[in-house]
């Protein structure tokens, strides 16, 4: 069965909205249960304790031997992101991924640690501490990791449809195979832009959005797909952002009807597409944008779950690959 008109997959993912709770996105790790890292975590903070103790009686070379053992954890502990102290220091406008590449790391954690005493430390020793809250920092951070799950959530559907889907690490892996993927967001955009120069593809999107690069390419027989994949579940601020450029996405085209710019969007910000939102609302506008951007490029697609298996499920692998020579 041949692909559809672009306009029936936006349809059929609007009869077909998004569950409230989906697996992909429910990250459920214990980390309080690890002894090593609870343990370390807890010398972490007697250390800092004994630290600032030292710092108000001003004993310099008592201070001097403990910092070099707060410092050791701090740099060696995995995880540590999720101690008090280091969540601390979002207070002080410092990420520990920024910190770890600066050069002055030293004199930088000394710094922190003054303030740390200052302004946490009695109030901490007189609430008390527990290791909960380790477990609570974590689970706060899970959501960075949506866009690793949206990803195999989008791999899964495919796998699910073609057994024989491959990833693709190389140029001749997608030539070789009638079925196959990379993650050009996760590593291996230099393979993309290799595919782009031997298609002669623009990827205009790109250069327009500070080199943005899409989450997966996918190549179906003679049909490749540019999938752009985002979970949302409510707007606002910088989610605003992000949705009006995942409708921008489906706005470019390289004019072969063969490439595909795809948004795969999932979570219950989707449903709000659904009915007749007031076309002066902001859910109203982007309903609109979404629909003018694929009636000008029939070749693109803006679904949610169901939209995209139906794609798949539409695509017709009896097309010979010989026929891939008239799209480039």
């Amino acid at each position: 069965m041949p692909l559809k008109d672009n306009l029936y997959y936006w349809q059929t993912s609007l009869d077909n909205l998004e569950s409230v709770h989906d697996e992909y996105y429910v990250f459920d790790e214990i980390i309080i249960n690890d002894k090593n890292l609870i343990s370390k975590v807890n010398l972490l903070r007697d250390l800092i304790i004994s630290y600032c103790v030292l710092l108000e009686k001003d004993e310099e070379s008592a201070l001097n031997k403990i910092f070099k053992e707060i410092y050791s954890l701090v740099m060696t502990i995995d995880k540590i992101q999720y101690h008090e102290f280091v969540a601390f220091w979002k207070v002080l406008d410092i990420s520990y991924s920024q910190f770890c590449k600066l050069p002055d790391k030293a004199v930088i954690l000394e710094n922190i640690l003054v303030s740390y005493c200052q302004r946490r430390r009695k109030l901490y020793d007189q609430i008390g501490y527990s290791n909960v809250t380790v477990q609570a920092l974590y689970d706060i951070g899970a959501s960075r990791k949506k866009g690793v799950a949206g990803n195999k959530k989008i791999i899964d559907l495919i796998k699910d449809k073609f057994e024989t889907a491959v990833h693709a690490t190389s140029l001749n892996d997608l030539d070789d195979n009638q079925i196959a993927y990379c993650e050009p967001d996760r590593k291996e955009k230099s393979l993309f832009l290799k595919l782009c120069k031997k298609h002669s593809l623009l990827y205009e999107f790109g250069k327009n959005h500070q080199d943005k690069i899409f989450d997966i390419f996918l190549k179906i027989q003679n049909h490749f797909f540019l999938i752009e994949a985002k979970h949302m579940k409510e707007g606002g601020g910088a989610q605003d952002k992000q949705v009006v450029e995942v409708i921008d996405f489906i706005g470019y085209s390289e004019g072969k009807p063969n490439i595909h710019y795809v948004t795969f969007m999932d979570g219950v910000y989707f449903n709000r597409y659904s009915g007749k939102p007031d076309p002066k609302t902001k859910t109203g506008k982007q309903k609109e944008s979404i629909l003018d951007n694929l009636e000008k490029n029939k070749s693109n697609y803006f679904v949610n779950t169901i939209g995209f298996k139906s794609i798949l499920n539409d695509i017709d692998l009896s097309e010979k690959s010989a026929g891939l020579d008239r799209f480039f």
